[in-house]
């Protein structure tokens, strides 16, 4: 399995547009692996995590071909990680495809109310093309060739944001975005699955040297979630770890947020960074 970080930004992008912290003047400085897009991931070829309005420019940087994608996990509505007027491009005039091309949406119910009440009302042809599924906590799916099972977030409390647990062939992949400690449900869920073994964890990370617990992590609540996970024996050694969705209120540029990482035993996400294993 292998995951690409399209975006690792928070909501307002790294430098923010109307900043000028220290943060955004070292990273406009410095440019490169400091600079962050708006948050979005894709697996292999065919799974997408997220759809912000960075997506068209995640395309043309890191190659990416849209109708090689089945299916869409949308992990809650706020907009750095759900713009769904691009769905627009799905359709012609605006896309040509082949005649049986289908994406397949999946989020919580605020996110499909979205679609089916916005572009899917405004472009009559776009729910011929997207379908949509509403995801349910603990109530795993198929998405082609994965099985991918909701994990309710300590997030976006108006709503019932998800985190995604994905497996394919004895792989296994925990993308735990926007999230802060998790959940008791989860931990208990978590810890009835004696037949997993995790490859990867992606772990929010949005508060970076900054303690927090709730509605988004730090690294210091980054490691603890690692601990639990080896405690419970779903990640190991082999697991590789990432810290991902920074913030320029976390502080740090790419250089600094990767040394704390290191010292934690774990990687540090960047635009365009891919992970096999």
């Amino acid at each position: 399995m292998k995951i690409t970080y399209l975006g690792t930004a928070a909501s307002e992008g790294l430098p923010a547009p109307f900043c000028d912290c220290p943060v955004c003047q070292k990273a406009r400085k410095e440019k490169g692996k400091s600079v962050r897009t708006r948050s979005q991931a894709l697996v292999d070829q065919s799974l997408l995590l997220d759809f912000p309005a960075d997506t068209y420019f995640h395309c043309l940087e890191y190659d990416v071909d849209l109708l090689q994608v089945t299916d869409l996990l949308v992990t809650h509505s706020h907009s750095d990680h759900w713009y769904p007027g691009d769905l627009f491009t799905t359709v012609e005039p605006y896309g040509h495809h082949r005649e049986d091309y289908l994406l397949t949406l999946h989020g919580n119910q605020t996110v499909c109310r979205q679609f089916a009440e916005g572009i899917g009302t405004e472009e009559s042809l776009v729910p011929k093309t997207v379908h949509y599924q509403v995801a349910k906590a603990f109530q795993p799916f198929s998405a082609g060739e994965y099985r991918v099972t909701p994990l309710p977030a300590d997030h976006c409390y108006t709503e019932e944001a998800f985190f995604y647990l994905i497996e394919r062939e004895g792989k296994a992949l925990l993308y735990a975005h926007d999230t802060g400690y998790f959940l008791d449900g989860v931990w208990e869920y978590l810890a009835s699955r004696k037949d997993l073994r995790l490859g990867l964890v992606s772990l929010d990370c949005n508060h970076g040297f900054e303690d927090n617990l709730h509605n988004h992590m730090c690294f210091t609540t980054d490691a603890k979630v690692r601990d639990r996970l080896k405690e419970l024996g779903l990640a190991g050694e082999e697991t590789v770890f990432v810290c991902n969705h920074f913030s320029h209120n976390g502080g740090g540029t790419y250089e600094e947020l990767a040394a704390r990482g290191a010292e934690l035993g774990m990687r540090v996400s960047y635009d365009g960074m891919t992970v096999e294993f």
